[in-house]
């Protein structure tokens, strides 16, 4: 694989088939969402059974994000409705309406936080209220510009704080179905602050998925203006435009996309960049040049990942939106590689951590030797990881015991997983790494490599070690 971007595709309908899933797999998908939004437990467990059976035909190591609801209001109605600028809407605060023709969301109880002035959209803002007087029962609320409301639009509050939970009882429960899928990633959305992250985790373990990675979702304000401690907080981050691009102006949406992007990359944590990227796609077989541009654009921020929704979920061209999305990755990769990567900066390493220190030295003595790969053994990733933050135009390739370990890193730019071979307490780890590379295909006889690893020695000290090494024959290590 030549591309470094990882492709993220939303599971729906339209990947059902076997035969589809196997070929978005090989058209370049890396990560898949199951978004939880939408659909029943068992759909959801369906899907994700397909999908594994589809990764292991492939031969990929593929991870599966569980998308977690969130605390989304949407509209509970029968039948479209439309509203004429000027008139009075009242919303349910309780899962009934108080009067006939009353509004019911499905989180009411948020509407308690709402204040008179403060802006209501539905739709993704396509409809613009203005909230008048709560009394804690109703919520009567004007209608600035009109339109037809369907049933199970979106209801967004961006003037709103939130005081709630991190999570919803439906996250709960759509965390009790992703430990039964066996996630490899959870996120969650609408976070307003760091402080979700334990929250997130502590639900995690309860539903038995203890050491799934935890993603924020950043569409909120709020989120926005604590970027930093998120990051920090967070095992990822996802640029999620879509709700994004509601709560705050539209367009500030691309300069928050590279500042969230630098934060992320700048602490060594992936970041996805999602929502609409290449949307036409649903329905042509063809995105519009500025969505090819849209992809580039995020791939020159430096984002880890790139993200399809509805152009895979229940579009008509699932493949051709992976094909095209990879192909897109690939001419602004080379492209960059030709220019000398100058839009991507190089971080230094912060504080006295001797990891962020070792993981540059290994990068620029890959680039500085022509390597071409860096193969790290690793027993939870985080050395690929940190590696990976560099953007190094060598393979970064992570040779770990476990699927847990390798599907993971799926999500991570530039890292080939690997299956580590067992190698006995003592045994040279670092030797078989390279070994193990060469078996998968990702090294050939005559390759110089830069190995990287925390603990050189299975069992050992942890020394982090570096080397340069020539592949041999059977993929022995050589005198470089």
């Amino acid at each position: 694989m030549s591309r470094r971007t990882k492709i993220v595709a939303t599971l729906g309908p339209a990947t059902d088939a076997p035969d589809v899933l196997d070929a978005i797999l090989r058209a370049g998908v890396d990560v898949a969402r199951v978004n939880f939004s939408h659909g029943a437990a068992d759909e959801h467990l369906a899907r994700v059974a397909r999908f594994r059976d589809a990764a292991r035909r492939v031969g990929k190591f593929a991870a599966i994000l569980a998308d977690l609801p969130g605390p989304k209001m949407r509209v509970k109605m029968p039948a479209l409705r439309f509203l004429n600028a000027g008139d009075a809407v009242y919303f349910s605060l309780s899962a009934a309406p108080v009067e006939a023709g009353d509004l019911v969301l499905t989180e009411p109880e948020l509407l308690a936080d709402v204040r008179p002035g403060q802006r209501m959209l539905l739709d993704d803002g396509r409809l613009q209220l203005e909230a008048v007087a709560n009394d804690s029962v109703r919520l009567r609320a004007k209608v600035l510009v009109g339109g037809t409301l369907h049933p199970n639009k979106g209801l967004n509050l961006p003037d709103t704080p939130l005081t709630m939970s991190a999570l919803t009882d439906r996250d709960r429960a759509a965390l009790a179905v992703a430990a039964k899928a066996g996630a490899d990633w959870v996120a969650v959305s609408f976070v307003r602050g760091p402080e979700a992250a334990e929250e997130t985790r502590a639900a995690c373990a309860a539903a038995g998925i203890p050491d799934a990675p935890v993603l924020a979702k950043v569409e909120r304000p709020e989120a926005v203006d604590r970027a930093g401690a998120i990051v920090a907080a967070f095992d990822a981050i996802m640029v999620a435009r879509g709700d994004l691009g509601v709560e705050l102006p539209l367009e500030r949406v691309p300069s928050v996309q590279k500042a969230l992007i630098a934060e992320a990359r700048a602490a060594g944590k992936p970041v996805i960049t999602a929502t609409d990227m290449l949307d036409s796609m649903r329905n042509n077989p063809r995105p519009t040049r500025a969505e090819a541009s849209d992809v580039a654009n995020a791939i020159y921020d430096g984002t880890d990942a790139v993200m399809l929704s509805g152009e895979t979920a229940v579009g008509s061209y699932p493949v051709d939106a992976v094909a095209c999305m990879s192909r897109i990755a690939e001419e602004t990769e080379s492209h960059q590689r030709r220019a000398r990567n100058p839009q991507q900066a190089v971080f230094d390493p912060t504080g006295d951590e001797i990891d962020a220190n070792i993981t540059m030295a290994a990068c620029s003595l890959a680039d500085e030797v022509g390597a071409a790969a860096i193969v790290t053994p690793t027993l939870s990733g985080r050395t690929a990881r940190l590696a990976a933050r560099y953007r190094p135009w060598a393979r970064v390739v992570a040779v770990a015991p476990t699927d847990a370990v390798l599907q993971r890193l799926a999500l991570v730019w530039g890292i080939t997983a690997v299956r580590m071979t067992p190698v006995a307490p003592g045994g040279a780890r670092m030797a078989v790494a390279v070994q193990d590379a060469f078996a998968a295909g990702t090294l050939m006889v005559g390759d110089r490599v830069v190995v990287l690893a925390g603990h050189p020695l299975a069992g050992g000290p942890r020394f982090p070690t570096l080397r340069v090494v020539r592949v041999g024959a059977g993929g022995v290590s050589e005198e470089p």
